[in-house]
C-alpha cells in the first residue's frame, strides 16, 4: 500500500494508436522499465477492457497515457481522439488514468532501436511498445499532466 502523496511503483503506459498501441511498464519496485507485447486493433472498447485487464493482473497502480499535443502543446484532433480514449479507459478501470505528454517518443524510440542495431522492419514491429516506455520514463521523471 502506498502513503499518500507517494509515487506509484507498478505504473503501466499506453502509447495508443489508430491500429497498434505500444504498452510498457514498471515491475514490482518500479526500477525496471519493460516494453510490452502491443495490442493490435481498431475497437477502443476492446483496447480500454485489454489494458484494464492487464493492470489488474500486474497490480498497477497508476496507468499512464500519451497525450499526442501539437506543436504549441494544444489539443488538436489526434490529442482529442486520444482524451476520448481515455474516457472509455477511465470508465473500464478503477485504477487512475493519467496522461503525459508524448512529443516525439515514437521518434525516439526509432532512434533507440536503430542504435541497438534493429532493422527498420523489426523496428515498426516494436517501436510502439517503446515509445510507451518513453512515456513511462517521462511520466517517472517528470509526473503526469494536469488532464
Amino acid at each position: 500500500m502506498r502513503e499518500a502523496g507517494e509515487r506509484p511503483k507498478r505504473v503501466l503506459a499506453v502509447d495508443f494508436g489508430d491500429t497498434r498501441t505500444g504498452l510498457a511498464a514498471t515491475d514490482w519496485t518500479g526500477t525496471i522499465r519493460v516494453p510490452l507485447a502491443a495490442i493490435v486493433g481498431r475497437d477502443d472498447a476492446r483496447c480500454a477492457q485489454e489494458i484494464a485487464d492487464l493492470a489488474a493482473e500486474r497490480e498497477t497502480e497508476a496507468i499512464v497515457v500519451g497525450l499526442p499535443l501539437d506543436g504549441e502543446g494544444k489539443v488538436g484532433a489526434r490529442a482529442q481522439r486520444t482524451l476520448n480514449f481515455v474516457a472509455t479507459l477511465r470508465r473500464t478501470t478503477a485504477i487512475v488514468v493519467h496522461t503525459v505528454d508524448e512529443a516525439y517518443s515514437t521518434d525516439e524510440a526509432h532512434s533507440r532501436l536503430k542504435d541497438l542495431g534493429v532493422r527498420a522492419a523489426k523496428r515498426r514491429q516494436v517501436a510502439d511498445s517503446v515509445a510507451a516506455m518513453v512515456i513511462l520514463e517521462r511520466f517517472l521523471a517528470f509526473g503526469p499532466d494536469r488532464r
